[in-house]
């Protein structure tokens, strides 16, 4: 956490404009983002969301400092960065703190949607005024999970694992689409977005024929429940909606019927190895708290990391926590380039990355609190050199949060064991 360089790059063909922008986020996380996830950890989730909380004063920050508009096509001034140097940036977000910047993912996705799925008409309402930044306070939610279809949610299109039902269902009634139905608590930036990509299901058998909507949250019949109170990722708000006669425009139903199988398949391959990368920066917080830490600290005449059981600690840490950016960053970029080019991603290797990580991101956190001893479960956390503050009891919390994340992990590896061929 306190040196320039905090692990070795070992990819030598990335840009200098990526490596500016890897740079600028490492600041912007480190500076800004881990304090501010700390203060809204130790928030209720109703103070987190309040009016003047500062998840707020850090969505505007980060839309300045073009954090939200990181993947805007060329034509809003997107970046122009490569999926695996967009990796890069994020990486170094998620380590400052891994709740913000999920929010700081999932901000554009509706915008995103309509603009890849969209009509020209609506991508002029939505798309552009998000981009542009004549809509700066609008975000977005990605609202799969129902409160009876948690992570079977993602395995609906798995030959071995098909499930019926759907709790949140829409039927068209002349040119509109009317959607009744609730989703469950666990929509994370539920209770900020403006507006939510919603799925459900269309002819009320099956979660396996399905629909995308975008949904204007203010829209008359929408109702969003409390922020949910939870262990981890406490920086993330989480919360749910229900529809109640709900009727949107027929073009709000971006993906239909015919396309929904793909485009869920798409999202699997995408979303596992997205939460991986954000769990990575979970881990890595901590492995590199742990590493400034036991460096200084004392213990036995000299520094706890010249003791053999804890190099060997840091570097079990140390080599897991490689495997897995290794194993993520290669997936990253393949799945979301297939995506890109209109092909499909293997969810059997973003299953893999996203079981593996969350796995690692959890036993780096807890070997941190191991190496940091009684002081690593202080609410107030551990001081480093130079002044600097991490929270290793905060990391646990959240590296478990994700373990459950878009997928239970057991679950996840049954989907991925299916996809194996």
């Amino acid at each position: 956490m306190t040196r320039r360089d905090p692990y070795t790059e070992l990819d030598l063909t990335i840009s200098e404009h990526a490596k500016e922008w890897r740079d600028r986020a490492r600041v912007f996380a480190r500076e800004y983002a881990a304090p501010i996830g700390h203060r809204l950890d130790r928030m209720t989730a109703a103070e987190a969301v309040a009016t003047g909380s500062p998840y707020f004063e850090f969505m505007a920050e980060a839309r300045k400092a073009g954090f939200l508009t990181l993947t805007a096509p060329a034509e809003f001034g997107g970046l122009g960065l490569t999926r695996f140097e967009e990796f890069l940036v994020l990486e170094e977000l998620a380590t400052g703190d891994a709740g913000l910047a999920t929010s700081l993912f999932i901000a554009p996705l509706v915008f995103q949607f309509v603009y890849n799925f969209g009509s020209p008409r609506l991508v002029d309402e939505l798309s552009r005024p998000y981009y542009t930044g004549e809509q700066p306070s609008w975000s977005s939610c990605f609202a799969i999970t129902d409160p009876n279809h948690g992570s079977d949610m993602m395995a609906a299109h798995t030959p071995s694992l098909t499930v019926g039902g759907g709790d949140t269902r829409a039927h068209l009634d002349g040119d509109e689409w009317v959607l009744n139905g609730t989703k469950a608590d666990w929509i994370s930036c539920a209770v900020t977005a403006s507006h939510a990509l919603v799925c459900c299901t269309l002819d009320g058998e099956s979660l396996a024929k399905g629909g995308i909507f975008v949904v204007p949250l203010d829209h008359e019949g929408v109702t969003r429940t409390a922020p949910l109170e939870k262990l981890g990722l406490r920086a993330l708000n989480q919360g749910g909606f229900s529809f109640t006669d709900v009727r949107l425009p027929k073009e709000y139903l971006l993906i239909g019927e015919n396309a929904y199988p793909i485009a869920m398949h798409a999202t699997h391959a995408l979303a596992s190895v997205s939460m991986a990368l954000l769990a990575f920066g979970t881990g890595r917080a901590a492995y590199e708290g742990a590493l400034s830490y036991t460096g200084h600290r004392v213990q036995g005449g000299k520094p706890l990391r010249e003791h053999q059981s804890v190099q060997l600690r840091l570097f079990r840490m140390f080599s897991r926590l490689e495997a897995a950016r290794a194993l993520n960053r290669a997936v990253y970029a393949h799945n979301y380039g297939q995506a890109d080019s209109g092909d499909l991603g293997s969810i059997a290797h973003s299953a893999a990355g996203k079981v593996f990580t969350t796995d690692t991101a959890f036993e780096v956190c807890d070997l941190a609190i191991q190496l940091c001893g009684a002081r690593a479960t202080r609410l107030d956390g551990v001081e480093l050199p130079g002044g600097e503050v991490f929270y290793p009891e905060k990391l646990l919390r959240d590296a478990k949060s994700f373990k459950v994340a878009d997928g239970e992990n057991d679950l996840l590896a049954l989907i991925g064991a299916a996809h194996l061929r």
